[in-house]
């Protein structure tokens, strides 16, 4: 009980550095580039979208302007899952489990919400929206029971509080009128983008472009003695009710073999995207060769680098739409502008293949440890 109290305090210290990006969540930011904070008390009333301790959903935004007024970056905020009662317990007492603490603007200038056209050149004055991450499921979960525990009351509606931020943004913010949209986040947020980007894309216009970017996401289904990543997500995914808030073609496809848990996982769930991703995403991710494979033996890390690189050419690649920039640094999250692969970096990376370029496919494909793997 103590370990995963001080795990989600840990997590909630450095939910920053884990989504790649420097931000800071504050009541009276002293410096430009400032996100409003919008709490979604409406749809808590109207539809139950809630965070785990029932305070309403969250995002901030900030308005895109000149080219960018009609064009958008969605980012789902990350920071792990809780895989027991416990855990989620604990969690609805931190900032990724309740709204009740949300300052009402965030400052947020690095990485992909960078507002320079020299870090970010494809989306520096773009719309920008941050979905604060408040469910514990990857924003999958539709519960409708509310589960009391210890005295609280729990809820698990991660994809009822993701529609109401869609909601929100197509009604108040312009969405509807939107040229085009890339769906990111990263870690559980990453892992959100591979989940819903199709569901993302239903949602809005047909004319409208849109285009997946997970960072960190593809978490390899994989059971280790201690850490044991596989059955905690299958908790997830049965505690949460998900199966109407993941990717409707992966359930469809494993309904008749009672597998649908199977999407709840990246890699599983990958064949059946529709529309075009191309995941940021290391071979070696540092928190899976920690938190699901559990090892530091660069062995065992290189064949987990090789089974991801191969789950990845066979899941994702074998679909002409989709792309990667798959390095070989040991990170994870982030390095928007430090990893180099063939030239290019992330960011560019993106750009070209967003743009219609012929790479679609970046491959460091070095050894582990490879520590000039993560530098320019």
């Amino acid at each position: 009980m103590l370990r995963s109290i001080i795990f989600l305090l840990l997590l909630v210290l450095c939910h920053a550095a884990l989504d790649g990006s420097s931000y800071a969540f504050v009541a009276n930011p002293e410096q430009g580039d400032v996100y409003t904070a919008y709490f979604l008390t409406d749809a808590k009333t109207k539809s139950g979208a809630v965070c785990l301790d029932g305070t309403p959903g969250a995002y901030y935004f900030r308005p895109g302007s000149g080219t960018g007024a009609k064009k958008w970056y969605i980012h789902h905020q990350g920071g792990g899952w809780c895989y027991n009662m416990d855990e989620c317990y604990s969690r609805a007492q931190t900032d990724l489990g309740s709204s009740k603490n949300y300052p009402k603007t965030a400052a947020m200038n690095d990485g992909y919400f960078s507002t320079s056209p020299a870090q970010n050149p494809q989306m520096y004055n773009w719309n920008s929206v941050f979905i604060r991450y408040c469910d514990g499921g990857s924003f999958s979960g539709d519960n409708n029971t509310v589960t009391d525990y210890r005295g609280t009351q729990l809820y698990f509606r991660g994809k009822r509080v993701l529609q109401a931020v869609f909601t929100d943004l197509f009604t108040n913010r312009g969405l509807q009128s939107a040229t085009d949209v890339v769906i990111s986040g990263c870690s559980a947020g990453g892992l959100a983008t591979y989940l819903h980007v199709d569901w993302w894309k239903e949602n809005l216009s047909p004319s409208t472009k849109v285009r997946g970017m997970p960072d960190s996401g593809f978490f390899l289904d994989y059971e280790s003695p201690i850490k044991k990543y596989h059955s905690s997500m299958i908790w997830v995914f049965n505690q949460m009710n998900s199966s109407s808030g993941v990717n409707q073609d992966c359930i469809n496809s494993y309904t008749a073999s009672k597998e649908t848990w199977k999407c709840i996982f990246a890699e599983h769930t990958s064949p059946f995207i529709q529309t075009p991703i191309f995941p940021l995403q290391s071979e070696y991710d540092s928190w899976q060769t920690s938190e699901d494979l559990d090892s530091t033996d660069p062995k065992a890390i290189n064949s987990w680098g090789e089974t991801l690189t191969n789950l990845v050419k066979t899941n994702l690649l074998a679909r002409p739409q989709h792309g990667i920039f798959l390095d070989s640094c040991h990170h994870h999250c982030g390095e928007w502008g430090s990893i180099v692969i063939s030239g290019d970096t992330q960011a560019k990376a993106f750009e070209e293949w967003y743009d219609g370029g012929s790479v679609r496919f970046y491959n460091q494909n070095k050894e582990y440890p490879c520590t000039a793997c993560c530098s320019p």
